[in-house]
């Protein structure tokens, strides 16, 4: 059987406790699931045979903790981008990508777009348009030194998906 993995970059403890407060303050007040603050790096089908803590290990060797800027609050209608926060392009992203990809047994054609998502949830344009403009980011870096593989479904669309994912590993940057 093959299992969808999706591989996460985790903010530093301090920046993951802003996130995680932001995302759970939303999940209240809007009845939406709650949820660990990430970056997603890729997302393919694991073959039966392979593991997801050997190709993270290849990934992120020699990878210390690194920060990426943020561009801006941004929303869309898609489910698992209601509203987030965008970064700009990061040549250590690309590296991780490329390294989750090319190790992979079934590699998928992932478009790698960085951002945070804060909230999962079907909302009006005119609420999205109001939380962009009312939520303010602390700084403009956010820091990252975690790595993280999880199991969900083909698709995320509801809340039951997002309930649904399963932690398979964790691994910490090299200091």
């Amino acid at each position: 059987m093959v299992t969808k993995v999706s591989y996460w970059l985790i903010p530093s403890q301090e920046d993951r406790a802003f996130f995680q407060d932001m995302i759970d303050t939303l999940a209240r007040e809007y009845d939406a699931p709650s949820f660990t603050p990430h970056v997603t790096i890729y997302s393919g089908d694991l073959a039966p045979d392979e593991s997801p803590d050997r190709l993270i290990e290849q990934a992120i060797k020699g990878v210390r903790p690194f920060s990426l800027k943020s561009d801006r609050i941004l929303y869309s209608q898609e489910f698992t981008k209601t509203l987030f926060v965008q970064f700009q392009p990061n040549p250590i992203l690309s590296q991780l990508l490329q390294s989750l990809q090319t190790s992979s047994k079934i590699p998928s054609n992932y478009t790698l777009n960085p951002h945070l998502s804060l909230i999962y949830q079907q909302m009006s344009e005119e609420i999205q348009k109001k939380l962009t403009t009312s939520l303010t980011l602390p700084k403009s870096e956010v820091l990252f030194d975690e790595f993280m593989a999880i199991s969900s479904p083909e698709r995320t669309q509801t809340r039951e998906d997002v309930e649904s994912w399963n932690i398979i590993c964790v691994r910490k940057f090299q200091l």
